[in-house]
Parts: structure tokens; sequence; C-alpha cells
């Protein structure tokens, strides 16, 4: 109840949806993202007949979230490498990841 009441106070607005996990109203934050206060988890609510669309896109997103990951990780492996000849397969990897990001953005766009 506290963090419902936090959230009231912030300016979110409790919608008349619940969450699809425990029940708990859900909140709509002034950015516009929707949150259950009880499991502090963000919503996406889908209109009907959109559901496979949608689950394509938070799957996209899943997969550009690994690929971000794995090119902050490289570059910080790149960054504690000297020698010219093991930094060019993480460069080769690098250009291999930032290639399938670029492309997965395009695709979400298109």
């Amino acid at each position: 109840m506290k963090g419902m009441a936090d959230l009231l106070r912030s300016g979110a607005v409790m919608l008349s949806r619940s969450c699809p996990e425990c029940g708990t109203p859900l909140f709509q934050l002034k950015s516009g993202e929707i949150i259950c206060a009880n499991c502090q988890r963000r919503v996406v609510i889908v209109p009907e007949g959109e559901e496979a669309t949608a689950e394509a896109g938070m799957r996209l997103e899943s997969v550009e979230e690994v690929i971000v990951e794995k090119l902050v990780t490289l570059g910080q492996a790149m960054s504690r490498e000297s020698d010219p000849e093991a930094l060019r397969p993480l460069s080769e990897l690098m250009d291999s990841l930032l290639g399938n990001l670029e492309r997965l953005r395009a695709s979400r766009t298109a």
C-alpha cells in the first residue's frame, strides 16, 4: 500500500487494469510507462489482435539488450588490451556485433 501511495504522490495515475501476475492495480507514470507497484516491473498493455506483434517486438528488444551488453564487455576488454594482434579479433567481433545491432534496429523501424 505504501508503494501505491508513493506512486500517487509522485503524480502517477492508477489504472482500471490490474497486473497479470499478481492482480495489483497498475499505475501509469508521468513518462507514460505502466508499472505494477507490487511486482516493481514494467507492464506492456497490448491491444487485442496485436499480441504476436508485441511479443516479437519484446523478443527483439531482449536481443538488442544482449548485444549492447556484449558490446560494453567487449569494449572493456579492448581497453585493457595493448597487443595489436590480440585487438584484431576483438575489433572484428565488435564490428560484427555493431552490424547486427544496426540491422536489428533497422528491422524494428521498417
